[in-house]
């Protein structure tokens, strides 16, 4: 797997600039993740001024091989996210928030990896599917459609006849 730290005395004042490339091998360290194959850039910028240190994390690319929530074949996805940052040296042990990153103030280094890895997660849409053709038609797989349709349809239960007189009470 790539480096992705960032060495804190290495930047100067000002914006600083980090390029990643996230391919396949990067979730290698999430063996627990839904998404195992991608192609993106993540690119992040410290800005430092004096001791405080902000970092604008963007990622843009594409997530491959996904299971398409309609036809369950495989779909690639396209990703582009933002996130905000504050990095805050302390001596005591704080857990980070979504605002605020916190690190050892010992520590001469910060590790984007989690960070990146987390952005990516978030940025799944919640419905992958294939694209709609210019027609407006679904691209999806239609063997498997109909048969993920013919195994769950859902059989409507006669209703209890007790019940039925309260249905016309409105």
């Amino acid at each position: 797997m790539n480096n992705f730290t960032v060495k804190l005395g290495a930047i100067t004042t000002g914006k600083n600039s980090f390029s990643f490339e996230i391919k396949d091998s990067f979730f290698e360290a999430f063996p627990f993740s839904d998404v195992e194959h991608a192609d993106i850039c993540a690119i992040a910028t410290l800005d430092k001024d004096g001791d405080d240190i902000s970092l604008n994390l963007t990622l843009d690319g594409q997530i491959n091989e996904l299971a398409c929530d309609i036809c369950t074949d495989q779909v690639s996805v396209k990703i582009a996210a933002e996130t905000k940052l504050i990095i805050k040296r302390t001596d005591d042990d704080l857990v980070s928030t979504d605002e605020i990153f916190y690190i050892k103030k010992s520590e001469n280094k910060v590790d984007l990896k989690h960070l990146i890895f987390e952005l990516i997660i978030l940025s799944v849409p919640n419905k992958r599917q294939h694209a709609l053709d210019k027609q407006g038609n679904s691209t999806c797989n239609k063997e498997m459609v109909d048969l993920v349709n013919k195994y769950t349809q859902i059989k409507e239960k006669p209703s209890d006849p007790r019940w039925d007189a309260l249905k016309s009470l409105n």
